[in-house]
């Protein structure tokens, strides 16, 4: 990891991730409209995941989400996982991968 993607993790930010299937996507990513329909947010989710699972950038993600503490993890689907508010006890948290 590079300075520049160390001192990102550390702030919570997204690191450049080349290549994201996630980027410009960010509607299908995030925790979601408040009031979703249950399909509709099941079907999003379900995008996401297998755009995630495919992503190239898939491993590096990861390692950003699970270095992250808990209460710094953002909310919808980020590397191949679906995290909530009640996950972190917290509001939600847009991230945007650079």
């Amino acid at each position: 990891m590079n300075q520049l993607d160390a001192l990102m993790a550390a702030i919570g930010a997204a690191p450049a991730l080349p290549g994201a299937r996630c980027r410009g996507r960010s509607h299908l990513f995030d925790g979601g409209p408040a009031g979703e329909d249950d399909e509709i947010r099941a079907a999003r989710i379900g995008q996401a995941l297998g755009l995630c699972h495919r992503c190239p950038a898939l491993a590096d993600c990861r390692r950003w989400h699970d270095a992250l503490p808990v209460s710094q993890r953002p909310v919808g689907v980020v590397a191949g996982r679906v995290n909530t508010t009640a996950d972190r006890g917290q509001p939600p948290r847009r991230v945007v991968a650079s």
